[in-house]
């Protein structure tokens, strides 16, 4: 079982508690809230009663707190408890817990705040991989700057299947101890390949935490497994913000315990995390970020519970309805939904904090620009605007209302008669005339409105939960909300929610099967998350499973799958805590300093800025000597945006291919990676082919060495008796696959030629349009991973055979494995698709271009893409999965999105609401719409591509699929090579064992503008 997250309770001083019939039990939750009149502490008081024999306490609201939050983060705390007792006259001994949400450590993050950051060193445990993307690498410049440390290689890790990489050498962590001594660095990150797979008594990490705490007592240690799951850049990045913010969380948190203290007051205190539940104080001291988005949580949580739509007498059905919160402050107003668990939705897999990529669980959050202290904007043509400026904390001293000069959202409310909600000054606001008062309510009103639509999910009812200080300025009935809830104490829901936080125990490993059937493996890690919540401190009668969940994985002869399960239980009212030296969060404020003359890593940012000056400006380079394109970071960028949609779904992602290509290019200069069009390859000559063969789930975690496929492409030129290649193909456009040309061909000084051997995305090496065609076989090709392990197969029956063959050396080198073959210009003449790279690149820059300047992303995609349409906008509504014969396989169906559904009746367009179903094998099959009687009508199918972006206009994997998530679905028409007989018996529907014909696209492939042509002139 892995190690628990979070530390054991028993660390926790509190007497002994014996049940009787209304004994009190109180909680107070502190959260900074944003209201309409300032940045204020917060605070709720919550009763619990339970009679003898009850199993759970009957938990109600007796006060609550206001004051504004103060610099010195404690005295605005002990201000609101001190008024929480003073009013209620309840003893001190008489509470609980202290609960606190609080904002600070992100900000430091947010912010860059540099009194509050200390740098950090990375020591990877990888062997010879993970060399593509440096620690820090896709870090904003800024906090780069700040927190970048000294950067280790040693050996360690796992492969998915659970072997050993290689072993822990003590000499090398030795070695990086001196280097972090004689950069005077404090804070360390250990993170090994597959940590969080890692079931040993004393996992690698820990062994390596040992010995460094052996060289450098005082070393602060974070071991990537405590922070994060799967994925490792967003693990790392995860672990490097928790390690930054270590020193400056002891001293806040030290400062917390202190505060409530000095009151007298003996219970423990808790600090609420992103998912709603709470962490004592000291595990918060070890992961301050698992507190960095716990706000909206808090409110949501805090809403439903002063809602009471969660009790048995309710007149709501929660199965029959969907539940989203709002909550209005002075400058923001925040959207949160509750999901089907129970739980707050969580956001997609990867999340930005402070622009760094992450994997923590967050929940899924919409902020607009609109809350009581928002400007009201009145244009020449009578148009009104409410935000997103706002006076924020000036509210008091800026609002007309108050005397001030500037118009807001509360002088609206104070206009409309509801002055006595603010204490506004109706006089003030004698020159308002009633139009202005309508047009900016009606504003406020839709607004709300859109922010209700982009969280929904389904079209079943919505009740609305609004919470928040400044919610006062939601005046008007709401036309997609059922039921609009605004109770008692709605002011102060966040502390509500913070005070009434549960506890929770969560898993996620890898386990073989064996002969135990599903419905088995679940109850196991089902109970062994239960085990862990109330070892964490839940009250053991009342720990129910949350969210229980088996995902198979690709390519594993084994069966083995990933076993995630979360439990959630009230914290402990009853037995005893007994206390340790772990209770109290002992810190100097010295801690926080950062030392000017720390020496730092010399590791360079690779993420090119981008806005839209340079967006409108930019013009890619094409030498008029050569005709060889000569990339730019800026290009790079394009071409990834665009691979990810050619990928249609599969491929693996881009992103750190992508950035592996900008460190090649930052290593070899401008003018070194080039790109030339397939017309210049001369009679006779070979073209490298270059691919990664693999799972995607091990790409994301075993990140690749430098020269996997330098070292496969050159035994093969060795092999065929070569002195070098005319250039390096691309094996397929789509995905991750489409960049790894760039770096393998400049760090051999070949050019990247601006073609591919499929003009999309397939699973299998077999399913190249030259073997198709029996134009040229697979072999001789070279397969090779980080290690030096090189495989030459010189000759196979046919395709077929080669494929299989190279699963099965990809399964023996960890799943994951560099590929190397050629062809001869003839063959590339003829069988290839040409100027996909120029494709990728217009379709980057379209969506990269949009973005800047807020326009519609998808009509800018189609726009450059010859027969490319929107086929469908909406909600997933339903993701289904397995894993058959190693392909990932599944369905997921959409509900048609409200806005495309008003647009469509705008334009005199009949707006077919019918759900849109996508089934894919590793990429997506076919678009149908399902009607009422199930039946499908087709509207696209392979070998055509159906691609499917979110809301930024990301392409979205297969595997990142999951319910509640915006997105878009778009088609392109696929290469004429695709659409003859011999082209669709190998990726038609039925190549995949799908019972459809394929669908005609009507519309011509056409080859795509070539940006050698267009900019060469």
């Amino acid at each position: 079982m892995p190690t628990p997250i979070y530390k054991n309770f028993s660390s926790l001083k509190l007497r002994r508690l014996i049940p009787h019939s209304s004994r009190l039990f109180l909680y107070i939750g502190d959260y900074i809230n944003r209201g309409p009149g300032g940045t204020n502490t917060d605070s709720a008081l919550a009763e619990a009663i339970f009679d003898n024999g009850s199993a759970q306490p009957t938990v109600k609201i007796i006060s609550s707190s206001k004051t504004a939050t103060t610099s010195d983060v404690t005295s605005g705390i002990c201000s609101v408890v001190q008024d929480l007792l003073s009013k209620t006259r309840i003893a001190t001994s008489d509470l609980l817990s202290i609960n606190i949400g609080t904002t600070h450590f992100v900000n430091a993050i947010v912010q860059a705040d540099r009194s509050k950051l200390r740098p950090v060193g990375v020591l990877r445990l990888c062997g010879p991989f993970c060399r593509e993307v440096p620690p820090f690498g896709d870090f904003p410049e800024e906090l780069r700057r700040i927190l970048a440390g000294p950067i280790g290689y040693v050996n360690g890790g796992f492969e998915i299947d659970g072997r050993t990489i290689a072993e822990i050498d003590e000499n090398e962590i030795l070695n990086y101890a001196n280097s972090l001594s004689d950069a005077g660095i404090k804070t360390v990150v250990v993170n090994g390949v597959f940590s969080p797979l890692d079931t040993s008594p004393v996992t690698q990490e820990e062994q390596v935490k040992k010995i460094l705490l052996g060289a450098i007592p005082d070393l602060d240690i974070v071991c990537s497994r405590e922070i994060g799951r799967l994925g490792y850049l967003e693990r790392e990045n995860a672990s490097i913000l928790n390690a930054s913010i270590l020193a400056f969380g002891r001293v806040t948190i030290s400062r917390f315990q202190k505060a409530i203290e000095a009151l007298g007051v003996a219970c423990p205190l808790y600090l609420t995390q992103n998912d709603g539940t709470v962490l004592d104080a000291y595990s918060a001291s070890l992961a301050p970020i698992r507190t960095f988005s716990s706000g909206a949580t808090n409110s949501l949580i805090g809403a439903l519970f002063l809602s009471a739509i969660h009790e048995s007498g309710s007149t709501i059905d929660l199965n029959k309805s969907q539940v989203i919160m709002c909550d209005i402050g002075g400058t923001t107003s925040d959207f949160a939904a509750l999901s089907p668990s129970g739980l707050p939705r969580q956001s997609p897999a990867t999340v930005k904090v402070g622009g760094v990529r992450t994997a923590f669980s967050m929940p899924e959050v919409l902020s607009i620009g609109l809350g009581g202290g928002s400007r009201v904007y009145r244009s020449e043509n009578d148009n009104v605007k409410v935000g997103p400026l706002s006076v924020g904390h000036l509210l008091t001293s800026e609002s007309k209302c108050f005397g001030g000069p500037v118009l807001t959202a509360t002088d609206v409310v104070v206009a409309s008669g509801l002055g006595h909600l603010v204490k506004g000054h109706t006089s003030k606001l004698a020159d308002l005339d009633e139009k202005l008062v309508d047009l900016a309510r009606q504003d406020i009103r839709k607004q709300i409105e859109n922010g209700i639509d982009i969280m929904k999910t389904s079209d079943l009812p919505v009740v609305l939960l609004l919470v928040g200080g400044g919610s006062i300025i939601l005046m008007d009935q709401l036309e997609n909300v059922v039921h609009c809830l605004q109770p008692a104490y709605s002011d102060v829901a966040n502390a509500v929610g913070a005070a009434i936080a549960k506890i929770s125990g969560d898993i996620d490993t890898i386990i073989v099967p064996g002969q135990q059937s599903h419905e088995e493996i679940k109850q196991i890690i089902s109970q062994q998350a239960i085990d862990i919540a109330v070892q964490n401190g839940a009250q053991k009668s009342t720990v129910e499973v949350m969210e229980v969940d088996l995902i198979p994985l690709q390519y594993v002869n084994n069966g083995a799958m990933r076993a995630v399960a979360k439990a959630v239980g009230h914290l402990r009212w009853d037995g005893e805590y007994h206390s340790d030296q772990n209770t109290r969060v002992d810190s100097t404020e010295a801690d926080t300093d950062n030392n000017a003359n720390i020496s730092q890593s010399l590791t360079k940012g690779l993420i090119p800025t981008i806005d839209r000056e340079i967006i409108s400006a930019y013009q890619p380079t094409v030498s008029k000597a050569t005709g060889e394109w000569l990339v730019s970071p800026i290009d790079l960028l394009f071409i990834a945006e665009g691979n990810g949609v050619l990928g249609t779904g599969g491929g693996g992602s881009t992103y750190s291919a992508y950035l592996d290509s900008l460190r090649v290019l930052e290593e070899f200069g401008q003018g070194k990676m080039r790109i030339v069009d397939p017309k210049s390859l001369s009679p006779g000559a070979e073209a490298a082919v270059v691919a990664f063969v693999g799972a995607p789930s091990v790409s994301n975690e075993r990140l690749t060495g430098n020269d996997e496929l330098r070292y496969a492409t050159e035994a093969l030129g060795r092999y065929k008796g070569l002195t070098n290649f005319a250039g390096v193909i691309a094996g397929e456009i789509g995905g991750s696959n489409g960049m790894r040309a760039f770096a393998v061909a400049t760090t051999m000084g070949l050019p990247v030629i601006d073609t591919d051997e499929i003009g999309r995305a397939f699973p299998k090496v077999d399913m190249c349009l030259p073997f198709i065609y029996k134009a040229v076989d697979p072999c001789p090709a070279v397969l090779s991973d980080a290690r030096g392990n090189v495989q030459v197969v010189v000759k196979t029956e046919n395709p077929a055979k080669f494929e299989n063959m190279a699963r099965c050396i990809a399964v023996e080198l960890g799943l994951f494995v560099a590929l190397a073959m050629s062809i001869p210009s003839e063959v590339v003449s003829k069988y290839c698709v040409h100027r996909s790279l120029s494709l990728s690149w217009y379709i980057g820059q379209a969506i990269c271009t949009a973005r800047a300047f807020k326009t519609d992303i998808v009509d800018a995609l189609i726009a450059v893409v010859p027969g490319g349409r929107r086929l469908y906008s909406g909600k997933i509504v339903d993701v289904s999965r397995q894993v058959k014969g190693g392909w990932t396989i599944g369905t997921v169906t959409l509900a048609l999105d409200d806005e495309l559904k008003a647009l469509q009746s705008q334009n005199g367009q009949h707006a077919d609401e019918r759900p849109l179903q996508l089934q894919y094998q590793n990429e997506f099959l076919y678009a149908a719409l399902k009607n009422p009687d199930s039946s499908l009508d087709v509207v696209c199918t392979t070998p055509d591509l159906i691609s499917v972006l979110d809301q930024d206009g990301a392409a979205v994997g297969t595997h990142e699929l999951r319910y509640g998530l915006r997105v878009s679905v778009v088609s392109m028409p696929a290469h004429p090579l695709w659409k003859t007989a011999i082209g669709l018996a190998a990726s038609g529907p039925r190549a995949f064992g799908v019972d459809l014909d394929y669908k005609e696209y009507g519309v011509d492939w056409q080859e795509p503008e070539s940006v050698i042509e267009a900019f060469g002139v």
